[in-house]
């Protein structure tokens, strides 16, 4: 594969530009361009307490939360593990933003990828080693899909009174369980983990294009783009036995 005949001096570059604050400042400005692009400032959640009608500005919350999955998915390339407990905290925000927008499915698959990532974070601070593939690897993937189409299935059916959608069923559940796969496989370290971020990634890319939203398909651009890099600089890493 090319990306493993790059000389040393551009390995060095690409290495160089993955540990770079200016791309975590580029990706920054990306995806909070497409929030506000996107309108979410403007969302409004609105309830009563007490017999009076008060309305929240979740909107803003959720730009901010965007912020943070931006940081904490640029810490994790660079192997700093600040970058998995902003994700944690990131995933419980996510998940409360999504139950107050209506999706009562949240409250059954956030949970999952909010434990998740408390015990990466909690793998990191124990043992941070780059590993290979192992027969792990690909147990996990199959457990995050098999969680993901369980618990989708169970809110599916559970908190809609409609017939499912299959292909809405599936378009939700896929995504989801390749996020859980790749999150069980954040903990040990591989860097072929990669390659499943980028199939997640490619998957938002299309969808957003058929939906000509070209503000999410800059957003999940630049996560294909770290996931290369990500993907490059831990292979690297893990051939010289550096964590650097």
């Amino acid at each position: 594969m090319a990306i493993l005949s790059l000389s040393e001096k551009n390995l060095q570059r690409i290495k160089s530009i993955t540990n770079s604050n200016y791309l975590d400042v580029i990706g920054l400005i990306i995806v909070l361009t497409a929030s506000f692009s996107l309108g979410y400032h403007n969302t409004e959640y609105k309830f009563s307490f007490l017999g009076k009608n008060y309305i929240f500005f979740l909107g803003y919350v959720s730009i901010l939360n965007t912020g943070f999955s931006m940081m904490g998915n640029r810490l994790v390339t660079k192997k700093n593990n600040i970058g998995n407990l902003i994700t944690t905290c990131n995933t419980f925000l996510s998940g409360s933003i999504d139950y107050l927008l209506g999706n009562k499915g949240a409250i059954l698959t956030y949970p999952i990828s909010f434990i998740a990532n408390f015990l990466v974070f909690k793998a990191w601070r124990k043992s941070r080693v780059l590993r290979a593939i192992d027969f792990i690897f690909y147990r996990n993937i199959v457990l995050g899909l098999f969680f993901s189409l369980v618990l989708n299935y169970i809110a599916f059916t559970t908190f809609s009174d409609k017939a499912i959608d299959w292909k809405l069923f599936f378009a939700v559940a896929i995504p989801a369980g390749i996020t859980f796969g790749g999150t069980f496989n954040t903990a040990r370290m591989y860097p072929d983990n990669w390659f499943i971020w980028q199939l997640y990634n490619l998957t938002k890319i299309i969808q957003n294009l058929m939906l000509f939203n070209i503000a999410n398909t800059a957003k999940y651009t630049f996560y294909f783009f770290n996931a290369i890099i990500g993907y490059i600089t831990w292979n690297d890493d893990k051939k010289k036995g550096s964590l650097k």
